[in-house]
């Protein structure tokens, strides 16, 4: 008959037992003998697994990225230094126009988590600035395009305030009317080079040739085509407004050129928000005098071929950089003013701005440094 066994107590590492009837049979229970040492060797086992399973999940949230991108302050540089200008006198600043910028990079959770407790830096949806399935490439490409465009206005603008006049190179067809005859014939990036003989110079000539023409006629329209200049024959269609009236069924737009050499050389900085910022630098460098008074005044914000200053992302941490670089002010687009004002600041002062007048304006108030 076996005997059964109950504990009577136990202690640490020890539990003493009491046997009732034959002895303690230990092949019956070898569980109860293993030696401790035997047992403890195998928590670094689950250690080892429990950090690789750590080491796993970590890693794969590092390499998920979200959709979203952090904005922090960039470089900030002096519009005026970006001016070449030749052929005509200059005169050098002796105070400072900051051009400013914004670094925006992708960030996983963790990147994410330390940016929230970052005032100076903010999380926007990568889908305010990048387009579907856009590569780093391509879009490093549209930003430098619309730098390119952006010079373009701020020197027009600026030359326009100062009372030069720019000089038109060509007139380029920008859209087709469909399914009338000239969309037969002519293509968007044409260079119209001539009507029926005559020589365009500007877009207006083209309204002013039309003027007695009738719908049905044909005219030769002198283009240039990828380098080629070649002669077309066109149709022409009828208006769809109450006047009527014959049209060749085209819009165009006019590209010009300043009446000296005159670039921005902004280097490998992208978008438009620099619009405003040129243009002062321009007018401040082709004017005797000294248009900031000694003052280090920063500024952002595109320009439009009317002189309107529009908004531009990243605003608050334009107004950091501006601070950190020394701006006693910052010029900001009126649409932005509000987001502005939230950023984390000390001294700097905030000034909307609608229209590239009121900058001048801003400009002319100030005492001298």
């Amino acid at each position: 008959m076996t005997a059964d066994v109950i504990f009577i107590s136990c202690k640490p590492e020890v539990c003493h037992l009491k046997e009732l009837g034959p002895p303690f049979a230990a092949h019956r229970y070898p569980f109860m003998m293993q030696d401790q040492s035997q047992r403890g060797s195998i928590w670094p086992l689950y250690l080892v697994g429990a950090l690789f399973l750590v080491g796993a999940l970590v890693l794969g949230i590092w390499n998920l990225e979200l959709p979203y991108l952090a904005f922090s302050s960039g470089p900030v540089s002096d519009a005026a230094d970006a001016i070449v200008a030749n052929d005509v006198d200059t005169f050098p600043p002796e105070g400072e126009l900051l051009m400013l910028t914004v670094v925006s990079q992708e960030v996983n959770l963790f990147e994410a988590m330390i940016a929230g407790f970052d005032p100076t830096i903010d999380l926007v949806p990568k889908e305010a600035f990048r387009q579907p399935d856009e590569t780093d490439e391509d879009y490093r490409k549209r930003v430098l395009q619309q730098m390119d465009d952006s010079q373009t206005r701020a020197i027009t603008v600026a030359l326009e305030h100062l009372g030069y006049e720019m000089v038109p190179t060509d007139v380029l067809i920008t859209d087709l009317v469909p399914d009338i005859p000239a969309a037969e014939v002519l293509e968007i990036g044409d260079s119209v080079d001539s009507f029926n003989g005559t020589e365009i110079v500007r877009s207006t000539d083209l309204t002013e040739l039309l003027e007695g023409l009738e719908p049905g006629e044909v005219i030769d329209v002198g283009v240039t085509r990828d380098g080629n200049p070649q002669t077309v024959q066109v149709k022409l269609a009828e208006r769809d407004d109450p006047g009527g009236g014959a049209m060749i069924g085209i819009t165009v737009g006019e590209l010009s050129e300043p009446p000296f050499p005159l670039t921005i050389e902004a280097g490998d900085v992208g978008g438009p928000s620099a619009g405003m910022m040129h243009a002062l630098a321009i007018i401040d460098t082709l004017t005797p005098g000294e248009m900031t008074n000694g003052h280090i005044v920063a500024g952002t914000g595109t320009i439009a071929y009317d002189g309107a200053v529009g908004p531009i992302g990243g605003i608050r941490q334009k107004v950091v950089g501006a601070e950190a670089a020394g701006a006693e002010y910052i010029l900001v687009p009126a649409d932005n003013f509000e987001s502005a004002l939230t950023a984390p600041r000390e001294s700097i002062e905030i000034v909307s701005i609608a229209t590239l007048q009121d900058a001048i304006d801003f400009f002319e108030g100030l005492d001298r440094a």
